[in-house]
């Protein structure tokens, strides 16, 4: 990294669409920053021309990265607002969104639809959400009622198995975190939906785009039901 080469970048991010960006790109930055406060502090003589050369320099690509920062997250909220009004898949090309700013696209649009869900949609159509959170309501409790059934023949057939040697409680601890993926699903809802209880005892209430970890048998009835999508 160069002073030419990020003036170059700052110049492609002047324009109105997102520019691919090189994974390495800011730490990069970051190295060549450092290395030019490394010359600055090897100079004997601080008002020398050579030293206030380097000043400059060094304040020019401070000055450079803060614009390009600032200019790709303008983009980037500019299509997360877009994206969240449309019924349309983006248009944008994603893949040149670095792995640190799609995730900030993806918190601003999730945001953004909460939002929506909260202000808006109460005033455009507030009877469509009531009478689909009835629908759901009496769904899941079907579907609790069946999953407890389940798990009774689970636990009652569990009761044959050989006893297994005793834990103490850390141990089952390290035992439940390593075992979670077989005990919960990672989720992402697909719609609204009531206060419910799970498997876990838990109460869970839960909306459009969250995403969350759910008990296996719970998991799977939204996911028969297509109000929830699995993701791990």
């Amino acid at each position: 990294m160069d002073r030419t080469e990020l003036k170059n970048v700052l110049r492609e991010e002047s324009s109105s669409t997102l520019k691919a960006m090189h994974p390495g790109f800011y730490p990069d930055v970051e190295k060549y920053v450092k290395e030019l406060e490394d010359e600055i502090q090897n100079i004997s003589n601080p008002r020398s021309v050579e030293s206030k050369m380097l000043e400059d320099e060094l304040q020019s690509a401070i000055t450079d990265v803060e614009v390009i920062f600032i200019r790709r997250i303008r983009k980037l909220i500019s299509y997360a607002t877009n994206n969240a009004f449309s019924s349309m898949p983006p248009s944008q090309d994603m893949s040149k969104l670095l792995p640190e700013e799609k995730r900030v696209y993806d918190a601003v649009l999730s945001a953004i639809n909460t939002a929506r869900r909260e202000l808006l949609v109460p005033i455009l159509d507030p009877q469509a959400m009531t009478r689909k959170e009835k629908a759901v309501a009496v769904k899941i409790d079907e579907d609790t009622a069946h999953e407890g059934s389940m798990q009774s023949v689970q636990q009652y057939g569990q009761a044959q198995i050989p006893e297994k040697p005793t834990v103490n409680n850390s141990e089952k601890t390290e035992m439940g975190k390593s075992n979670i993926n077989k005990e919960f699903v990672v989720v992402r809802i697909l719609d609204n939906l009531p206060t419910f209880k799970a498997m876990d005892n838990r109460n869970y209430t839960l909306y459009a785009e969250d995403v969350v970890a759910l008990p296996a048998l719970n998991a799977n009835g939204l996911i028969k039901r297509n109000v929830a999508q699995i993701i791990l």
